[in-house]
């Protein structure tokens, strides 16, 4: 299995969607997590098993064992973003950034070429795929941030439709559709959602970094961004103000975040993420395949005093959402 956020317990650090405050419920987040994801699932999965690929069905406690521990998983991100936890065992492992190579392909217009090269690397600005409440408020923001800090910025539409009803000033770009390998490269730092492949890219390009988390693991990324000191705290979507955003832009032009950041990109730059995933694959291979030996059906199994236990926590969890 391979994935670009984490799922196996640990203890290091909460599972990517949790919010968990205390270090004591970190391990027991992937599990709870997991179980109520598989919970919503498993129909689904079990159906398409059955249906499509003439398999038996899943029964969570005695094939699944309640986690992915059991099972070899390679993580793609870099190790020196985010080291492996060492009660992770040798079933695991991090391999390193896996990326596309898009911008050796992207011919930019020539005006958008000639307005980097007018003056100062931009800040650049997007939020992908991310809905918005009220772009225009927030394309306001943003055009106020740059302009107290005197940067020059550029503005990713996205689908949050970001500029597209706003004055934009001439120090100011706003784009449509542009590989991030070969944008970020030109830019002296980002701010995004945190998605893992968009924060991958801003760091193998040495850029400061400010997350600005919608949901899921983009709290994680942001998290791990500014205790690596190459960006400030993230600032989740509705926490995001003028005075906000230009702090965060005042603290990723510093001297020092910038080497920090430059840092890690000669460290992801030397790293072969791909060749580390096929090594990590092929040896995880077994020297025969054994031949599967069919679970119990779900309907058959009776639940056990621990799956009881998870079972009362995700009625619990699902209450406040009218299920």
């Amino acid at each position: 299995m391979f994935f670009t956020m984490p799922w196996t317990p640990t203890y290091a650090f909460p599972h990517p969607l949790a919010r968990v405050p205390q270090s004591a419920g970190y391990w027991l987040s992937y599990i709870l997590v997991d179980l109520l994801i598989w919970w919503g699932i498993r129909g689904h999965i079990n159906n398409f098993r059955k249906n499509k690929l003439n398999l038996p069905p899943i029964a969570y406690f005695s094939t699944y064992h309640g986690s992915i521990s059991h099972l070899p998983t390679g993580y793609m991100w870099s190790p020196h973003v985010v080291p492996k936890p060492n009660d992770w065992g040798p079933l695991v492992d991090v391999v390193g950034y896996c990326f596309y190579d898009l911008g050796s392909k992207y011919q930019p217009s020539e005006e958008f070429v000639e307005w980097i090269l007018k003056g100062s690397p931009p800040i650049y600005i997007g939020f992908g795929s991310m809905p918005l409440e009220d772009s225009i408020k927030t394309t306001n923001i943003i055009l106020e941030a740059l302009k107290n800090t005197g940067q020059r910025g550029i503005i990713d539409r996205g689908w949050g439709d970001l500029g597209a009803h706003s004055n934009i000033p001439d120090d100011v770009f706003l784009l449509v559709d542009c590989p991030h390998d070969w944008l970020f490269p030109q830019c002296s730092a980002v701010v995004h959602h945190g998605g893992a492949g968009t924060t991958a890219t801003g760091l193998k390009a040495g850029c400061p970094t400010t997350i600005v988390p919608f949901f899921g693991d983009q709290f994680f990324w942001g998290e791990r961004i500014y205790q690596k000191g190459l960006g400030p705290s993230p600032i989740p979507v509705s926490q995001l103000t003028v005075e906000s955003l230009s702090e965060a832009i005042t603290f990723m032009l510093q001297p020092e975040v910038n080497s920090r950041a430059m840092e890690i990109a000669v460290s992801i730059q030397n790293e072969d993420g791909v060749g580390s995933a096929v090594d990590a694959f092929h040896r995880n291979l077994p020297a025969q395949l054994p031949l599967p030996t069919p679970p119990p059906s779900e309907k058959d199994e009776g639940p056990n005093p621990l799956q009881w236990f998870f079972i009362q926590i995700g009625r619990v969890c699902s209450l406040p959402c009218g299920s």
